[in-house]
């Protein structure tokens, strides 16, 4: 038989086998720490997505997630430059697939689990700058950053209805893993799951 047709067979039979083959979620988080008295930092963070049963414990999801944060000043000082940095934010946006798996299967109403998968990532930052004595800042826009990302994620669910469950995850992704200077980043979300 064609490995096409043995995966598309299997698919199915692990879709006919679940009693919700198709799974929606939403989840997300915020959050301000002051850095000093007059600096501050504001995070915001969603994620949604669709998944699919493969096995009992093996979902196979798609993702897009997305990270914000804000932070209104950064004093800044680097040889004969120095002024401050206003209203720098950063955006990151993830396009990802993976599988996640039920550690201890869909009967269970406490459900941990563990995420791994592979994505796109772009991220963007601006600012305004305004060097030690200029009478006006200027506006700064970086050239994105782009790449294939490894992406992880462990949290729980706790089944609250037959098709409706709670969910909090820390999840983080990664990029330009194989370079001596790897961009990691975190987060946590709460949010909830719909089986259909």
């Amino acid at each position: 038989m064609h490995p096409i047709r043995i995966a598309l067979f299997a698919l199915l039979m692990g879709m006919s086998g679940s009693a919700h083959a198709f799974e929606i979620f939403a989840k997300g988080s915020a959050s301000k720490s002051y850095l000093a008295a007059d600096s501050y930092v504001v995070s915001i963070s969603g994620a949604t997505g669709l998944a699919i049963n493969l096995l009992p414990r093996v979902r196979l999801e798609g993702r897009y997630t997305n990270s914000s944060s804000l932070q209104n000043r950064m004093d800044i000082s680097s040889g004969s430059l120095s002024g401050s940095l206003y209203d720098v934010i950063n955006q990151s946006s993830i396009y990802s697939v993976g599988v996640d798996l039920d550690l201890l299967g869909p009967q269970a109403e406490f459900q941990p689990f563990i995420y791994v998968g592979v994505g796109y990532v772009e991220i963007k930052r601006s600012y305004y700058f305004l060097e030690s004595g200029a009478p006006t800042s200027v506006y700064w826009q970086e050239n994105p950053r782009r790449g294939v990302s490894a992406n992880g994620g462990i949290g729980f669910r706790l089944r609250l209805a037959k098709s409706f469950a709670f969910e909090a995850e820390a999840f983080g992704y990664a990029i330009d893993i194989d370079k001596p200077d790897p961009l990691i980043n975190m987060m946590g979300s709460i949010g909830v799951r719909i089986f259909m």
